[in-house]
């Protein structure tokens, strides 16, 4: 937790650095003024920086996060539906939100991939004699991890909701049994 903090931190402080606001998905990227080129040409070597750290602590967060949520799958909802399925109980509320958790589990993979695709490029532009790209390429990292936010929100969503189905089978088993 202290991670994702450290860098949303980060991400404003970049925002504030530019002295810029963030473009939404759909936006045309703005043309930079001149004090703005200059701004991010004085201060490249320590945004670079930055934006280095930033992308050391997101692949790090990633790879935890995507075990914990590849785990979450594959070694608490799939055996428990089996064995539902397998004893032959109604397994279909807690399987549905298994596909669900998986397709979005599947969309914060290739979200993530392109979010980290695009921090990579950015970090690789000269942001010196190309400020304008370094900071289009920025933004549209920006807009890229704001999807992968909602990505994370979804997971958790539907790891409620599987609580909520498990929670919900427990009740009507133990009615049924009774």
């Amino acid at each position: 937790m202290m991670r994702v903090l450290t860098t949303l931190a980060i991400v404003a402080a970049l925002t504030v650095l530019f002295g810029l606001t963030a473009q939404t998905a759909h936006a045309q990227s703005t043309a930079l003024t001149s004090e703005q080129i200059e701004h991010i040409r004085s201060n490249c070597t320590s945004i670079k920086s930055t934006l280095n750290q930033l992308h050391a602590s997101d692949a790090l967060l990633r790879v935890n996060r995507g075990q914990v949520y590849e785990s979450m799958a594959s070694k608490l909802m799939d055996p428990f539906n089996s064995r539902l399925s397998n004893n032959r109980l109604d397994a279909r509320a807690t399987s549905a939100v298994t596909a669900s958790y998986r397709t979005a589990l599947g969309s914060f993979r290739k979200d993530y991939q392109e979010y980290e695709e695009k921090l990579s490029s950015a970090i690789r532009i000269d942001c010196i004699n190309e400020p304008q790209s370094f900071y289009s390429t920025i933004e549209q990292a920006r807009v890229n991890r704001a999807k992968v936010h909602d990505d994370v929100t979804k997971l958790h969503r539907y790891i409620d909701d599987y609580r909520s189905a498990v929670g919900d089978f427990l009740l009507n088993y133990e009615r049924v049994s009774e």
